[in-house]
């Protein structure tokens, strides 16, 4: 009985992940320069060099960054890239009201923003 147990708990849960994690493993060993990853930290680039232990990214015009091949969560298809090309980002403009630049400028420690940000001990460096 327990020995059918240890089996059942083998082939359900052990032998599944094993699989998984093989397959992340032959991904991450097989991902040639051109291909689109995205690693898991969500940061989309194209590889553009790659040897043993690292892999580098192009993530924008000119912009290269190097990361462990261990850092690549997928390859991503050509339609996924277009999906998260297409999606704008979210713009956020601050604004400061004339009380919040003269204080500012004089170096008082709170501003009105600050006040209302939840943080009162919150400082500006």
């Amino acid at each position: 009985m327990i020995v059918g147990f240890i089996a059942l708990m083998y082939f359900v849960m052990i032998r599944p992940q094993r699989k998984r994690q093989r397959e992340q493993q032959d991904m991450q060993n097989n991902v040639q320069p051109g291909a689109r990853v995205m690693t898991i930290g969500g940061l989309y680039g194209t590889v553009v060099d790659s040897d043993d232990e690292t892999i580098t990214l192009e993530a924008s015009d000119d912009t290269f960054l190097v990361f462990a091949r261990q850092a690549i969560a997928k390859v991503v298809t050509p339609a996924e890239a277009e999906e998260t090309a297409e999606e704008p980002a979210a713009e956020t403009e601050a604004t400061l009201s004339d009380e919040d630049l003269e204080k500012l400028a004089n170096g008082d420690e709170q501003t009105e923003g600050d006040k209302h940000s939840g943080n009162p001990d919150r400082k500006e460096y």
